[in-house]
């Protein structure tokens, strides 16, 4: 079993509980937006690189590269980073409601993307990758700095 694929895995387990907990936060107090902002900079987008550095390229050689579910994740990847920068425009402009529809959005596309890839992306890669592939995967993730030892 890849290490790499397993902990991101776990990072989906983490990621889901911060989610829940910044709904909360978010009819609570102003900062709440800023706050998930920092948060997705920092861990999300680390997690995104290691999918697309590490794991679907090694996908790619046995999944069809447009209309397949790597088409999906990186599309969703997409609109998640457009999602996050008007996050951050609203952060800057101080517009406290803008800010809370944008994270609103961006939890519940998070929460459908990880169960896609929970559900589907991971096990098919698990089934489709060899052992040696697997390996590829963890070493490419190390080579990162996003290997099974990184947190999200």
């Amino acid at each position: 079993m890849s290490a790499t694929i397993d902990k991101l895995g776990q990072d989906h387990q983490h990621v889901l509980a911060q989610l829940s907990a910044v709904e909360h936060r978010l009819a609570e107090t102003a900062d709440a937006p800023a706050e998930f902002a920092a948060y997705l900079d920092r861990e999300v987008l680390e997690h995104f690189a290691v999918e697309e550095e590490a794991l679907f390229p090694i996908l790619a050689r046995h999944l069809p590269p447009a209309g397949g579910p790597l088409a999906v994740m990186n599309a969703e990847h997409e609109e998640f980073r457009s999602l996050l920068a008007a996050l951050h425009a609203a952060v800057r402009a101080g517009d406290a409601e803008q800010g809370r529809g944008c994270a609103r959005e961006l939890i519940e596309l998070l929460r459908g993307h990880i169960a896609k890839e929970d559900r589907i992306l991971f096990p098919m890669a698990m089934q489709m990758l060899s052992g040696d592939e697997q390996r590829e995967v963890d070493a490419r993730a190390a080579q990162q700095g996003g290997g099974a030892g990184r947190r999200a």
